[in-house]
């Protein structure tokens, strides 16, 4: 049996997929602050831990918190 490599990495997503207790507009309300613990390098607590779980399983999410995290960088880096 032939296995594609884009089969290989869809059953290894499905299979290290972690239940989602977040869902996008409750990762949005939380984005920032998960932003501020990300640099400040700070412990996450059980719903930041959360937030890092749905923006690992979401891609737009996951997008969406980039660009957040790059205007705050971009902003500390003006002060």
């Amino acid at each position: 049996m032939i296995a594609f490599p884009q089969v290989q990495k869809l059953f290894k997503s499905i299979l290290s997929a972690v239940p989602d207790q977040l869902d996008c507009d409750g990762c949005f309300e939380l984005s920032a602050q998960f932003a501020e613990a990300e640099i400040e390098g700070a412990e996450l607590s059980d719903l930041l831990k959360a937030v890092q779980v749905h923006l690992s399983q979401c891609p737009c999410c996951a997008y969406e918190y980039q660009s957040l995290l790059e205007a705050v960088r971009a902003a500390d880096s003006d002060n």
